[in-house]
């Protein structure tokens, strides 16, 4: 599997249960279908000490890089990607692949996904204030 960014290879990783996701070693890109990130949410909400960089190495200012590539072909299939907003966080862009319901995740993204902050919360309600 390649990286749908830096075309570099993307190396399985169990991430708990019998999740296995897939990372890019050079740009820090995940990839992981939904059974995994299912599979991740739960880990998440049993263990929420648990150290994210274990699965998401990367820093968000690296993947504010890479996230300007999109319209990206799916690693796992070569469908094309399409840029979704995660719910709830609307400042996290992702790469979605319908087809195969695969979704990457930039570096450092997951690991925001996780963490719903105050300024998160902040953002949700000024855009609702604006009407959006």
């Amino acid at each position: 599997m390649q990286c749908p960014k830096c075309g570099s290879a993307l190396n399985p990783f169990s991430a708990g249960f019998s999740a296995t996701i897939h990372r890019c070693e050079n740009c820090h890109g995940i990839a992981c279908n939904d059974d995994a990130l299912s599979d991740l949410q739960r880990q998440w909400f049993l263990w929420p000490k648990h150290d994210p960089r274990e699965i998401d190495p990367g820093v968000a200012r690296e993947g504010r890089r890479w996230n300007e590539k999109s319209d990206v072909p799916c690693p796992g299939c070569g469908a094309q990607m399409h840029t979704i907003q995660a719910p709830g966080q609307q400042h996290i862009r992702l790469d979605r692949c319908v087809p195969c319901r695969m979704t990457f995740f930039d570096a450092g993204e997951m690991t925001d996904l996780r963490f719903d902050t105050l300024a998160d919360s902040l953002r949700g309600m000024m855009a609702r204030l604006r009407g959006g």
